[in-house]
C-alpha cells in the first residue's frame, strides 16, 4: 500500500510540476517558494520509496518531506488564504490543487497510516531545513534581491520587530506540525516481537508485503500497527515451503544479520547448498543479541519457532560433530537464547495436521464426502499454494513432510519445553457440530478455499502410516489444521487457559479457540476479521508478564 500511495504522489507531482512549467516558473525562481522546495523533497523521497521500499533512509526522506509538506498547507491554509483571500487559486485550482492541498493530505495519510515510521530524533529536520530557508529569504529580503515571495519575509515593510515575531510562529508551527507527523507512543515494553509466516507466506523482505502484509492483510499491517502503539515489532520472511529446520536457518540469519548457514549436516543430506542469503548489512533488528523476544508463529511458523528455539538455546551435536570450531556457526553451537521470553503459536500443526495424512490412509474414501461443487473449483487455490515444487532436495525437507502427523510427533520429540520461556498456544476452529453430532466447516466464517479441505478433514478417522489413531477429536478444523493439534506439543507439560490463570514458564498454556478459519489470525481474506485488537492484547500481555 505504501508504494501505491507514493506512487500516487509521484504521479501528481509530475502533474503539478508540468503546470508550474507552463506557467512560467523557471528553476531559479521556483526555489524562491518553499511550497516548490518541499514539493520536489517529496517527489524524490516518494521515489526513492517505490524503488527501495521501506528502509532507514527513505523513512527519514519521508518524514522530511511530510513534515514541510504538512507546513506547506497550513502556511497556505491558515496564513496565506486569509490574507489574500485567494481560496480558488491557491487550494482548488492549477498547482496549487496539487501541491496546496492533494499532496500534503495524500502523503500525511501514507506517512501515518501505511509506512514505517522514522525514530523521532529526525523531528528536528524540516524544522533546520524550513529555518534555513526563512533565513536566506530573510537576507535576500533584507539586502533586496527578492522580494517576498511571502509577506513575512519582506522584513523591509515589516519592520524587525514583526518580521521575528512571523519567525517565531513560523518555527513554532513547522516544530508542532513535524513532531504530530512523526509522533510514535513510547516503548510500552522492552520486549520485540518477531513473527514468522506460515506455509506459503511472505515478510518483510518480500515485496508483496509492501502491498499486502501477511500479517494483516487487506486490513493493514498488523507489525506496523504494534510498533505504532510503542510494542517494537518485527515480521520475518522464510521458505515458504521449506522445512522447519530450513526456515529456522533463516530466521536466525535474518535476526542476526548474518549470512545463512544450513548446517554442513544437514546440507549434505537433505541436497540442497549449505550456504544461502547473506542477510549482512539488512539485520531485521540491529540489537537481537542483547534483546529480550518474543516468537509469534502462524501455522507452519509455529513449527519454525519451536525448533529455531531449540537450535538457538541447545545448538545442534549433529553439526559440531562433522563441522570444524573455526567453521561452525554460533547458531549450532548453541547458548545464544537466554533473551527468548515467550514463545506464541497461531493456529499451528504442533502434532501435525489430517490435511494431509487422509490422503495416504487407503481406509478413507475422500469421493464419497459430499462438497458442494462451487467450493471443489475454489479449493484449487490451497493446492496450488501448498505444493512443492520439487527442487532437488530430500523429500523430508519440506514442509509438507513435517506437517504430516506423525512428522510431527518425532520432531515434537526434539524440541525442548525450556523452563525460563512462556509458552502460549491459540487453536483455532471453523466447524460447527450439526444436530446429528457430525461436524462441518461453517461457510460464514470459512473461506470457499478452505470450504473442501474443511468438509473432508471434519469426516475423518483412521489410522496415520505411524499408527496414530485418528478419532472423532480431531475433526473440528479451521480448513487446514485440526484444532486439537494447534494446542500444546503432546506431552508437553500444559494447562488451559483461563480467566484469571496467571502464567508460569516452562509450561504451554493452551488459550481458548478462536473462532475462524486458518487465515483468520491473518485477518481475514473475504471473511475479514479486525485482528488488531488482538495482537495489541497479545502484546500487552506478554509485556505484563
Amino acid at each position: 500500500m505504501a508504494r501505491l500511495l507514493n506512487l500516487a504522489i509521484v504521479i501528481l507531482e509530475i502533474i503539478a510540476f508540468a503546470k508550474v512549467r507552463k506557467r512560467g516558473g523557471g528553476l531559479k525562481k521556483g526555489l524562491t517558494f518553499y511550497t516548490i522546495i518541499s514539493n520536489l523533497i517529496a517527489c524524490a523521497a516518494s521515489l526513492m520509496l517505490v524503488i527501495f521500499g521501506q528502509r532507514g533512509f527513505v523513512e527519514v526522506a519521508r518524514f522530511t518531506a511530510t513534515g514541510m509538506l504538512a507546513m506547506t498547507f497550513f502556511v497556505t491554509a491558515c496564513i496565506l488564504v486569509p490574507l489574500s483571500g485567494r481560496v480558488k487559486e491557491l487550494l482548488f485550482s492549477g498547482s496549487g490543487l496539487f501541491h496546496h492541498l492533494l499532496i500534503p493530505v495524500l502523503s500525511v495519510v501514507s506517512y501515518i497510516f501505511a509506512e514505517d515510521r522514522a525514530p523521532i530524533a529526525w523531528v528536528w529536520v524540516p524544522v533546520i531545513i524550513t529555518l534555513i530557508y526563512g533565513l536566506t529569504m530573510l537576507y535576500l529580503n533584507a539586502t533586496g534581491k527578492v522580494d517576498g515571495p511571502y509577506p513575512f519575509f519582506r522584513v523591509n515593510k515589516l519592520g524587525a520587530v514583526k518580521t521575528t515575531a512571523w519567525m517565531v510562529v513560523l518555527i513554532m508551527a513547522v516544530s508542532a506540525l513535524s513532531g504530530a507527523v512523526g509522533y510514535k507512543r513510547p516503548a510500552q515494553s522492552d520486549v520485540k516481537y518477531i513473527f514468522v509466516h506460515g506455509l506459503s507466506g511472505w515478510g518483510s523482505y518480500d515485496a508483496i508485503n509492501e502491498f499486502i502484509p501477511y500479517w494483516g492483510l487487506t486490513g493493514g499491517s498488523v507489525v506496523r500497527y504494534l510498533n505504532n502503539r510503542g510494542y517494537e515489532s518485527y515480521a520475518a520472511s522464510v521458505d515458504p515451503t521449506g522445512s522447519a529446520w530450513d526456515r529456522a536457518c533463516e530466521l536466525y540469519a535474518q535476526l542476526t544479520g548474518t549470512r545463512v548457514d544450513y548446517g554442513e549436516a544437514h546440507s549434505r543430506a537433505a541436497g540442497h547448498e549449505r550456504f544461502g542469503r547473506d542477510f549482512t548489512g539488512h539485520a531485521l533488528l540491529d540489537d537481537f543479541g542483547t534483546s529480550k523476544f518474543a516468537l509469534i508463529g502462524h501455522s507452519f511458523g509455529g513449527a519454525t519457532i519451536r525448533v529455531f528455539s531449540e537450535i538457538l538455546r541447545d545448538g545442534s551435536a549433529e553439526e559440531r560433530a562433522v563441522t570444524d570450531e573455526a567453521d561452525l556457526s554460533p547458531y549450532f553451537k548453541g547458548g545464544n537464547g537466554d533473551k527468548l521470553f515467550a514463545l506464541v503459536t497461531l493456529a499451528a500443526p504442533t502434532n501435525g495436521t489430517t490435511a494431509y495424512d487422509l490422503y495416504e490412509d487407503a481406509s478413507f474414501d475422500t469421493t464419497a464426502v459430499k462438497v458442494d461443487e462451487k467450493y471443489e473449483k475454489t479449493s484449487g487455490a490451497v493446492s496450488r499454494g501448498t505444493k512443492v515444487v520439487p527442487d532437488g532436495r530430500a523429500s523430508w525437507d519440506y514442509a509438507s513432510y513435517d506437517m504430516h502427523i506423525d512428522n510431527a510427533l518425532a520432531l515434537n520429540e526434539r524440541i525442548t519445553t525450556f523452563n525460563d520461556v512462556y509458552y502460549f498456544a491459540y487453536p483455532c476452529s471453523s466447524s460447527i457440530v450439526n444436530a446429528d453430532g457430525s461436524v462441518s466447516p461453517d461457510p460464514s466464517i470459512t473461506e470457499s478455499i478452505f470450504m473442501k479441505g474443511a468438509e473432508i478433514m471434519s469426516k475423518y478417522t483412521g489410522v496415520t502410516k505411524g499408527g496414530t489413531q485418528i478419532g472423532p477429536a480431531w475433526q473440528s478444523n479451521d480448513g487446514l489444521v485440526n484444532e486439537i493439534s494447534a494446542g500444546a506439543p503432546l506431552g508437553a507439560p500444559q494447562s488451559k487457559f483461563a480467566d484469571g490463570t496467571v502464567p508460569e514458564p516452562g509450561r504451554w498454556y493452551v488459550m481458548p479457540t478462536f473462532r475462524g478459519d486458518h487465515m483468520a489470525f491473518q485477518g481475514g481474506l473475504t471473511k475479514r476479521i479486525n485482528i488488531k485488537p488482538f495482537y495489541l492484547e497479545l502484546a500487552k500481555m506478554i509485556s505484563e508478564l
